[in-house]
């Protein structure tokens, strides 16, 4: 071996200056990087490849590319920017369709006017003229009766809770719904037989089916059922059917005598109910059928229907609400009578003292225990509204209100 093989030299490659210093996400592709041999067999680079997204190229290092580097960022944040903005619209979503009856509607108040003063001038003189005698009974019968005359107040309440709901008034239709013709056909029918029957309670309540029938064939379904609550407040001012009222004061009179007499004996007075007369110790006490408590059973009701349409309640407290003017009404109406009797046992010289001469002691007396009662009645009602409100009442629970 001579001196030449031992100095023996092998020519390297010279190492560019990029290849030291740019790094690449394949190194396959730098010249001259060693090699080592896999467990296959097979030559590869020492270095593991980065995963990129194959998308997005690479960024390029090299001076050839240096100045475009800031462009293609920017490229790239716009195009990113354009996807992320129209995602929604590439996957529109699908909402439940919203049922008719529950859109909402743009209120002309122009054709609402219009159509208002129409009514007012050809369906209202109209309907005066056609109701003439029945309102005129109507109205005497609020004067006359006693059990009648908070008729007087029905239409002003009624004006009163449709302005009240005038917020959620839910507009109304250009056509006309002639579906509101069925209750103007019951309204024909009930005055058809009430003319040939000569029943002229009937005749005052197709009053309420024609009016009915007008709102729904002029203004629609919707405003129909918006008004539907208030308009039915106005069968408190209509009489009952004389065979009904004459058969309901009767089993009222023999209720009340009986009750009162049981209220009587709890007090500690002598009382034994007869028919429609109680017995005490010194005079007898007749429940006469003003005394029957109707009043009292048609005020409560109508007060009962006014508080379900003020205030907002479940439904099943409105019921409890309506349902509470039957014992309210019974046990009040039975209160006065035994009232009327206690003044009369132990207060006579006070109540002859206070009554004038061509007057009887009995109905002052009388008077003086409705009028007491009349508070009595409002008291346990609102005492009555107030409790449900109270224990029964919503409550919310990490933000589910129930």
């Amino acid at each position: 071996m001579t001196d030449n093989d031992n100095n023996r030299s092998f020519d390297l490659p010279p190492v560019s200056e990029s290849t030291e210093e740019s790094p690449r996400h394949f190194d396959a592709d730098v010249p001259n990087a060693p090699k080592k041999k896999t467990r296959h067999g097979s030559f590869s680079t020492g270095f593991t490849p980065r995963r990129e997204n194959p998308s997005v190229p690479p960024p390029k290092t090299s001076d050839h590319f240096a100045g475009n580097s800031a462009t293609s960022d920017s490229n790239t944040n716009k195009t990113g920017n354009n996807k992320s903005a129209a995602t929604p619209t590439d996957s529109p979503r699908t909402e439940s369709p919203t049922p008719a009856w529950s859109r909402p509607t743009v209120i002309d108040k122009a054709f609402e006017r219009t159509r208002f003063l129409v009514l007012c001038l050809v369906m209202l003189p109209l309907s005066i003229f056609a109701y003439f005698p029945s309102l005129c009974e109507i109205v005497y019968a609020w004067y006359t009766q006693l059990d009648y005359g908070h008729g007087f107040f029905v239409l002003p309440l009624v004006a009163l809770f449709l302005y009240l709901r005038h917020d959620t008034y839910p507009g109304t239709r250009y056509r006309l719904t002639w579906i509101g013709l069925f209750p103007i056909l019951i309204c024909g029918i009930m005055r058809f037989h009430a003319a040939n029957q000569y029943m002229d309670t009937l005749d005052q309540w197709s009053l309420l089916f024609w009016i009915l029938g007008i709102v729904w064939f002029f203004y629609g379904n919707r405003v129909f059922f918006w008004a539907l609550p208030s308009l039915l407040f106005l069968v408190f001012m209509f009489q009952l059917p004389w065979s009904f009222e004459v058969l309901l004061r009767n089993h009222l009179q023999q209720f009340a005598a009986q009750f009162a007499a049981v209220l009587l004996q709890i007090v500690g007075e002598p009382a034994i109910p007869i028919k429609n007369t109680i017995r005490l110790s010194t005079m007898e006490l007749a429940v006469e059928q003003a005394c029957s408590g109707i009043r009292f059973l048609i005020s409560i009701f109508a007060i009962s229907f006014a508080t379900i349409l003020l205030i907002k309640r479940p439904w099943w407290q409105n019921i409890a609400i309506l349902g509470i003017a039957v014992p309210i009404a019974l046990f009040v109406n039975a209160a006065r009578i035994a009232t009327t009797g206690i003044l009369l046992l132990d207060f006579e010289n006070f109540i002859k003292s206070i009554t004038p001469e061509n007057r009887n002691p009995a109905v002052m007396a009388d008077e003086i225990a409705g009028i007491f009662m009349i508070f009595v009645a409002f008291g346990i009602f609102i005492a009555f509204v107030f409790y449900l409100g109270k224990v029964f009442r919503k409550v919310e629970i990490e933000g589910i209100s129930k």
